[in-house]
């Protein structure tokens, strides 16, 4: 406890004063003389004893009452960590965090959450003591460069506080809010969070801990809305390849995250500024709908599009960019003969034939054997030999040479090809072999069926959505002819087709730092039906670009609140991330999977950003986290419980209507709480006392 007029307990000394006047009132008794002391003997045992106990009851009384009356003038104060480690009367440090996240755009009856935190922030500094120092700072955005000032310093700085969608960062504030208090001099350290509570904001702050804590810290709660938001879950782009061409669209999940219905909103899709589509939006409280939009391929490096909602009550996360990162063009050699398939023409070659037209990141070259130059052919990414009825020694080493150094090589046998070629150039790479053949070729007799792939790889992956372990459904093709192959001794070998009698059908070996894959079937009908599904043409579009190392389009996107991250490939000394008209210089790393660069950007809003490297240009879109539009807050009990693992000394107060009520609760809590007033009543209730005793013991008249 400490005194806010201190100079006051001089004053103590007043309460001596009734007992000098009873030391003065004690006199010598007088001796009288009496024929007989018989009648006082029941005196000495009564009277004189309750007369005694009077005068010191009387004493007692009065010198507390004077006590009690100094103490009051004297103002005493409860510390707001009354029964905590705060020490009375020293000066304190201060830090107070002020939530600026998208969901303090929220209003209630008391106005927008965002100015209801500012008020109480202002009223916290205003109760500061003049030797106090604060340190000022924000949950979202970059950290504000303040050190700690005074009050009034504080109040100044309060004005440039604003909502920022820049990712959060209540964590890295608390921490670092922790280190400035252990090196301030301050005796008393306590730390303010001002906050509307948002529970995916508190999830990764409760699993946290802070050792051996001295600070007092205070989190105050703001707005009691009910949620109602419609927002962007999530944005993913689904490819898909008909007759060799792949096509793009864009899976848009909208989730209703209020309580309450939404409807007369509306979804639309712009590509490079211009409005390209657009889906009415109704759902129900908490539901999730899935919307689709075809994209169209460019000729630009990356699509630049935007996902907007209209009719929405909160905006900040209506609009997601979508930075679409077309892939760069791959260069495949087609290799067959002249006179090959015995009659039945590859179905291989014309959806290639295809995929040169319609694809633009695919170089397709298509070479005979009889008029090959193998030199060229290490220009390719990949090589494809298509019905070879024997490879020649020399292109079956041009073959492994490209490989190792990265490329892939696809080999499709012929129906009356050369086992031992075919043996000779797999044995180069020990992957494997050719034992036999098992059918007959142009029968149409069915042997054996393709059994349905699962997703244990990465090109059955790429076709087919499915969950882990799920088999896919499929009109397996039927199978007339094949050769049987026996897998190679060195690791790196995968099947990744197979018949239902358990026959490889097709195998992958890895060899270097590329990948060989050899089918047991050609790719005309004579060897099976396969050619004629529909399973045909966008499997071997996605070995195709398995073996030539081609990424699909994908999205290139970065999450606000995490550390921008992103492999650019080729080595570069120096890059530049060029941002809202601002250029930023990123840290450099090379790894593994090539050069790395990295970067806080901690200032970055949502939008489009590129990455400049040498003559390179590498497009990336900037979007708020989802859990950002996840409105739900925690009461007092429920912040509590959830945080009182995480902080030692934690004090939780919910702001409310009665704002006179709120700040005297909020002082008392925090800055300490004045009870003069207790011990003006203490001297009242003691005075009655005093009177009561007076009446009470009458004086006994000899």
């Amino acid at each position: 406890m400490s005194f806010l007029n201190p100079l006051f307990l001089i004053a103590l000394a007043a309460a001596a004063i009734p007992l000098l006047i009873y030391l003065l009132n004690v006199r010598k008794p007088k001796k009288v003389r009496f024929s007989t002391l018989a009648f006082f003997d029941s005196l000495k045992q009564t009277a004189l004893k309750r007369l005694k106990l009077k005068r010191l009851l009387l004493l007692a009384v009065r010198m507390l009452a004077i006590l009690m009356l100094v103490l009051a003038a004297a103002r005493p104060l409860l510390p707001g960590s009354f029964g905590g480690l705060m020490s009375d009367g020293e000066p304190k440090a201060i830090v107070v965090l002020v939530d600026n996240s998208p969901s303090m755009q929220q209003v209630d009856q008391n106005g927008p959450y965002f100015d209801q935190a500012l008020e109480i922030a202002e009223e916290l500094i205003g109760m500061a003591d003049s030797d106090d120092r604060i340190l000022l700072n924000v949950t979202n955005g970059e950290s504000l460069p303040f050190p700690f000032v005074s009050a009034s310093g504080a109040q100044v700085r309060l004005s440039d506080f604003t909502i920022e969608n820049k990712g959060n960062y209540l964590v890295d504030r608390l921490e670092n809010a922790f280190r400035r208090l252990e090196e301030a001099p301050e005796p008393n350290k306590q730390i303010f969070i001002i906050s509307d509570g948002q529970e995916t904001q508190l999830n990764e702050l409760a699993e946290l801990s802070f050792p051996d804590q001295q600070e007092s810290v205070q989190f105050i709660t703001v707005g009691n809305a009910e949620p109602a938001n419609t927002g962007v879950e999530s944005v993913d782009l689904e490819s898909s390849v008909l007759d060799g061409v792949e096509d793009l669209s864009l899976r848009v999940n909208i989730r209703n995250y209020g309580n309450r219905e939404a409807r007369n909103q509306f979804l639309n899709l712009s590509i490079d500024g211009e409005l390209i589509s657009q889906q009415a939006i109704q759902l129900e409280a908490g539901q999730t709908e899935e919307y689709t939009f075809p994209v169209t391929y460019s000729d630009d490096k990356s699509i630049a599009a935007e996902v907007f909602i209209e009719g929405d009550e909160l905006t900040y996360d209506d609009r997601y960019y979508v930075n679409i990162q077309l892939p760069d063009s791959r260069s495949v050699a087609v290799i067959s003969e002249e006179n090959g398939n015995q009659g039945f023409q590859s179905y291989l070659t014309p959806m290639l034939e295809v995929m040169a037209q319609e694809e633009d990141r695919f170089n397709i070259s298509f070479y005979k054997l009889q008029n090959l130059d193998v030199d060229i052919l290490y220009d390719y990414d990949a090589l494809i030999l298509d019905g070879l009825q024997s490879i020649p020694d020399y292109l079956s080493q041009t073959v492994l040479d490209v490989v190792q150094n990265g490329g892939g090589a696809l080999l499709l046998p012929a129906a009356d090809g050369d086992i031992n070629s075919y043996n000779r150039m797999l044995g180069f790479g020990n992957a494997g072999r050719y034992i036999d053949v098992i059918g007959s070729y142009g029968s149409f007799d069915v042997i054996d069926r393709m059994a349905e792939p699962d997703d244990s790889h990465p090109i059955i992956d790429s076709i087919f959505d499915i969950s882990e372990g799920e088999t896919v459904r499929l009109n397996v093709p039927e199978l007339f002819y094949l050769y049987q192959i026996e897998e190679g001794s060195l690791s790196g070998s995968f099947p990744i087709l197979s018949t239902r009698s358990g026959q490889i059908l097709l195998q992958e070996q890895n060899i270097g730092n590329g990948r060989m894959i050899f089918s047991a079937i050609g790719s005309d009908p004579g060897w099976s039906n396969f050619p004629i599904k529909p399973f045909f043409a966008p499997f071997f579009f996605r070995t195709v670009e398995y073996l030539a190392r081609g990424e699909g389009a994908k999205i290139s996107n970065h999450k606000l609140g995490e550390r921008f991250e992103k492999v650019i490939g080729q080595s570069v000394d120096y890059a530049e991330i060029e941002k809202d008209g601002e250029t930023f210089v990123p840290e450099i790393a090379q790894r593994f999977e090539g050069t790395v660069i990295s970067y806080d950007g901690k200032e970055w809003e949502p939008g489009f950003g590129k990455i400049v490297s040498e003559d390179r240009e590498q497009h990336f879109s900037v979007n708020q986290d989802a859990m950002e539009s996840l409105l739900n807050s925690l009461n007092r009990t429920e912040i509590e419980n959830k945080l009182e693992s995480v902080f030692e000394n934690l004090s939780v107060i919910q702001s409310d209507d009665n704002r006179q009520s709120f700040y005297s609760e909020l002082e008392s809590a925090s800055f300490g709480k004045e009870i003069w007033f207790w011990f003006i009543i203490s001297a009242i209730i003691l005075l009655i006392a005093e009177s009561f005793i007076a009446r009470l013991y009458k004086v006994e008249i000899i």
